[in-house]
This record gives structure tokens, sequence and C-alpha cells, in this order.
């Protein structure tokens, strides 16, 4: 388990990340998720601290979703209300978006108005174009390609609990979406074991060139990051199971092709599965997680379980990016 760091002094902020954007969490180098990583257990281990309170006073954060979000909606909104600043809530479909507006048109416009966008979005490009038409700094809050700010709350859980990152053997199952394609880009830079354990049909729809760069960085690192469509055997050397939803309608509403060929019975964790792994293995669930389908009440429940510090650092993690990158 990490050291707390409570009553520690408040760690000066540096100007590395000040008026970035990140379209995904590749574009970050290991010092700098470490320089957040550190800053977002210190907001954690000392939550009544006010050194930073004020530090986005007058600033104005809009997150602009093109479909519904609880802890991702939550997180942004209270780690900007922490440090003293207001959130705007955008629906696409309530903006002129839902009319159709165009992408770069809504970046050029918001950027008149606020000082960061975080921005959920249905494809990656659409980010891109946002990073291309803003000024000020943009943070992805997911797009199938990546969702840097749970990724970077799943490090800490992962952290707090191991108390490393280095050498962890960490299995993801779950769609081959925006975390799966962030921990192909993460993990080999911060010294992780890589098993993305996943069903044929999702395996076949992940992205080649974030894989080839992913394998690419896990060669240099000395790391490995491998593909398993069988959940229990992809387990078998497990520190840390971290799982995210399995059925895409699920969670956007849109159904997926390749989910209507997941045998879910086979991918749902169970006291079984976690068996087969290392006996101090833990399990996490970036949520929503469906009972039953996801895990079972036993698995999600259970002294294994995680996920409501998951949740919790994933707040942390938005309000280091934000007061990193928008004073």
């Amino acid at each position: 388990m990490a050291e707390t760091l409570a009553g520690t002094p408040a760690p000066k902020l540096s100007d590395n990340l000040r008026g970035r954007q990140l379209p995904h969490i590749g574009v970050l180098s290991r010092e700098e998720i470490e320089e957040v990583i550190h800053l977002a257990e210190w907001f954690r281990d000392n939550p009544r601290d006010m050194t930073y309170a004020d530090l986005l006073k007058n600033r104005v954060q809009a997150l602009l979703f093109v479909y519904e979000s609880t802890r991702t909606r939550m997180g942004f909104t209270t780690a900007m209300a922490q440090l003293g600043g207001t959130t705007a809530y955008l629906a696409a479909k309530d903006t002129q978006m839902g009319r159709g507006e165009s992408i770069v048109d809504t970046a050029r416009a918001l950027g008149q108005y606020v000082d960061v966008l975080s921005a959920r979005l249905w494809k990656q490009e659409d980010i891109e174009v946002i990073c291309q038409n803003m000024d000020v700094p943009v943070i992805n809050a997911c797009t199938p390609r990546d969702h840097v700010t749970h990724v970077i709350g799943e490090l800490m859980t992962i952290k707090q609990a191991k108390g490393r990152l280095e050498g962890i053997n960490l299995v993801y199952t779950g769609m081959a979406r925006g975390i799966l394609h962030s921990f192909i880009r993460v993990c080999p830079v911060m010294g992780i074991n890589l098993t993305l354990a996943v069903p044929e049909s999702y395996a076949e729809t992940i992205d080649q060139d974030i894989l080839a760069e992913g394998k690419k960085k896990a060669e240099q690192a000395g790391t490995r990051l491998e593909i398993c469509t069988d959940l229990k055997e992809a387990v078998r050397d497990a520190d840390f199971i971290q799982a995210s939803t399995l059925i895409r309608s699920m969670l956007a509403g849109e159904m997926s092709p390749e989910e209507k060929r997941v045998d879910v019975p086979k991918w749902t964790v169970t006291k079984e599965v976690l068996d087969c792994a290392k006996p101090d293995v833990l399990y996490s669930h970036s949520g929503p997680a469906h009972r039953g389908i996801c895990a079972t009440d036993e698995v999600m429940d259970g002294p294994k379980s995680l996920i409501k510090e998951e949740a919790r650092n994933a707040i942390y993690s938005k309000k280091a990016l934000l007061a990193l990158m928008v004073r």
C-alpha cells in the first residue's frame, strides 16, 4: 500500500502542462504523468487543505458531452468547484451541434467563452479538430480511442493499493474503446505489464496503429503487452484486474456489431475468475458496471473490490490536470 501524503506541504505547480491540450494520454511523458499522479494523490490525501481552493477562481470550464455520464461529469464538476472555478454542462444535442453546426464552428465559439473544455465525443477525430480550433486547454473526457482522466485515476488506484506501478501485471477486460486504448499507450511508459482480456470480436476492433505504438513502447521498456481471448487464462498472473463496461449499448445507447458476438457468461468476472489469479489480486471497474454482466455481486461487493476508491481517485486525477493546465 502506498504511503499517505496527508499533512505534507502542498506541491508546487510546475508550468510543464500549463496551456496544454490532451487529445489522448499518449501526448504525456512518464514524468508528466507522475507529476499529475503525485498532485492528485496530495489532493486526495489532503481534502481540507485550502492552499489551491481559489486557484481557478473566475475560470469557467465547459463540458461538451454527446452522451450521458455520471462519474466523468461529476468528477470534472467537483474538481473545478474545489479549485474555485465554475462548470457549464453542455449536452451536445441541446446545443446547435444538435441542429447540424460543425465541430469546427462549435469549438471556435466555445473558445471565446471558456478557459478549458472537457469533451466526450463520438469520434477521436472530433477531439483532434477541437484542439486545432481552440486556444485554451482541451481534455479528452472520453472518445473511442482515449479516456485519459479515468485511466490516470485507475493508475492511482493500483498504486494506492499495491504501492507501485512498475512491474505490476495488469489485466484489462471490457470494451475495446477509450480505456483500453489509453492503457495500451500508457502502461509500457509506466513499466506495467498489460494483458488485454477481450472477446475475439472486440480484439478485431482494436486500433492497429495504437496497438503498434504500444508494442513498440513495450519492447523499448522491456514490458509485456499481449491480447488474450480467454478471461481465465488471461488473469493467471494478474496483480490487478481493471474492468470497464462489457456491452457498449448499455453505456451509450448505440449497439456495436461486435457486441452481438460476445458470449457474456464467459466474460463476467466471477469469484471463480478471481481464484485463477494471484491470491492477492484486486479488482476494480471504471463504471458503469452492470451487475451480473460485467461482474457478479460477490466480486463487486467483495473484499478484493476497489470500485469506490477508483471513483474517488478519478475526481482527483481531473483536479490535478485542471490545476496544472488551466491556471
